[in-house]
């Protein structure tokens, strides 16, 4: 699957068209952050995934992945979620940790030079960009 966002698309308030970050409030605060993210489908169309982080407020996230039930002729049978933490308390690296039991997959990664920087966590576009990596690592496992 590829980003959606790079693609040209005659409606510009199209959601698949807008920054993710528009859908957050304008300062996170610690809780559940929840972010859409779209990619093309295989047949070309746009299709809706869910990330959720569920933050403390520290230097670590809980987070959820999956695609969208709201997507034209989805069902919860289409549901093949991963989930897992993300942990940036050393250096410069975020370490992920994921699972998804629909796949048979589970395991640790290590996104280099990729940790959010303390003074910018309460940034919308900052955990947009740890949901996209977190995303796009998981979608390579399986496509």
């Amino acid at each position: 699957m590829t980003d959606v966002y790079d693609m040209d698309a005659d409606d510009p308030e199209a959601p698949w068209n807008r920054d993710p970050a528009e859908n957050l409030p304008e300062v996170i605060k610690p809780g559940p952050i929840f972010i859409e993210l779209w990619k093309t489908g295989f047949k070309g169309e746009p299709l809706v995934f869910n990330f959720e982080f569920t933050w403390s407020g520290g230097r670590e996230a809980e987070w959820f992945y999956d695609i969208s039930t709201s997507n034209p002729g989805m069902s919860v049978m289409s549901s093949a979620p991963f989930t897992g933490t993300a942990s940036w308390k050393r250096g410069t690296a975020v370490r992920i940790t994921y699972d998804s039991p629909d796949f048979g997959l589970e395991g640790k990664e290590t996104f280099p030079d990729s940790a959010p920087k303390d003074d910018a966590l309460s940034k919308p576009g900052t955990w947009v960009n740890l949901a996209q990596s977190i995303a796009s690592y998981c979608d390579g496992l399986v496509y």
